[in-house]
C-alpha cells in the first residue's frame, strides 16, 4: 500500500508513505539528475549524511538506497511537526537548544564541506541563465555578500544540517527531536544551522558562538534561500 504526501519543505522531491512487512515507511524519490544538480542536491552525500546522523540518533535510518533509480527508503517517524512558534514554548526551546549543542558536538570531517560564497555564486549564475531579469535584482547583494564572507571564518568540523527550520524537525512520541531532509548537510561552522533558524526565529543570536559574525551569516543564509527559491521556480516553469 502506498500514498503520496507532500514534502515538508518543497515539491522538488517526491515523498510517498508505504507499508510493508517492515511497517510504515517513507520513500523519498529525488528529482531528475539535472534539476538536482542545478539546485545543489547530491543524493550520495545526502544519504551519507543521513546515515551518519542516524547513527547519532538525530535522523531516520536509511533502509534502502537505489542510486540508479534515485530513491531511498526510511522508517516513518511517529510524532508531530515542530510548532512554528516553538521558541515561545519553554520545553521546545530547551529541546532545540540541546539539539544545536548536539550538532555542534559531532565531528563530521568525513562529510563534504560547503563554501557559502561559492554556493551563492553558483545559484546566482544558474539563475542568470534561466531568469536573467530576476537574477539582476540580486547581483549587487550577491557580490557584496560574497566579498564580506571572505572576511569571516568558514572553517568548522561540526555536523551542519544545512536546512534547519521548524518544517524539518519532528517531535517524536518520547519528545525527542528527529531531523529530516538532509540534502544540504555538510561539515561546517557551528553557527551555520543557527543562522538558518534566525531567519524565522527571534533571539537566535543568544546561542551564537561567533556573535560579531552572526548577522552576516544570517544575511548570507537568507540570500541563499531566496536564490534557491527563485531558481527552483524558474526551473519548474521552464519544464
Amino acid at each position: 500500500m502506498a500514498r503520496a504526501v507532500s514534502s515538508p519543505v518543497n515539491s522538488i522531491n517526491r515523498v510517498t508513505v508505504l507499508e510493508d512487512a517492515r511497517g510504515r515507511l517513507i520513500r523519498r524519490e529525488w528529482a531528475s539528475s539535472d534539476l538536482a544538480y542545478q539546485l545543489g542536491m547530491a543524493p550520495d552525500y545526502e544519504v551519507e549524511a543521513q546515515r551518519f546522523a542516524a547513527d547519532k540518533g538525530l535522523a531516520p535510518p536509511v533502509l534502502e538506497y537505489d542510486r540508479t533509480r534515485r530513491f531511498m527508503i526510511m522508517p516513518f517517524i511517529e510524532g508531530v511537526p515542530l510548532e512554528a512558534d516553538w521558541f515561545e514554548r519553554p520545553e521546545r526551546r530547551r529541546a532545540m537548544q540541546a539539539l544545536i549543542s548536539r550538532l555542534r558536538s559531532i565531528d563530521s570531517t568525513d562529510l563534504p564541506t560547503l563554501d557559502i560564497g561559492d554556493r551563492l555564486r553558483q545559484l546566482h549564475d544558474r539563475l542568470s541563465r534561466v531568469a536573467p531579469t530576476c537574477a539582476e535584482r540580486y547581483q549587487v547583494e550577491v557580490r557584496e555578500c560574497i566579498a564580506q564572507l571572505v572576511m569571516i571564518s568558514s572553517a568548522g568540523t561540526v555536523l551542519v544540517h544545512g536546512d534547519l527550520s521548524f518544517e524539518n524537525v519532528i517531535v517524536r512520541e518520547d519528545r525527542s527531536l528527529c531531523l529530516i531532509d538532509w540534502e544540504y548537510a555538510h561539515c561546517g561552522h557551528p553557527d551555520e544551522d543557527l543562522a538558518g533558524l534566525a531567519i524565522t526565529t527571534p533571539e537566535m543570536e543568544e546561542w551564537s558562538l561567533a556573535l560579531e559574525e552572526f548577522p552576516l551569516r544570517v544575511r548570507a543564509r537568507r540570500l541563499l534561500d531566496e536564490l534557491w527559491r527563485q531558481l527552483a521556480a524558474a526551473l519548474a516553469s521552464d519544464d
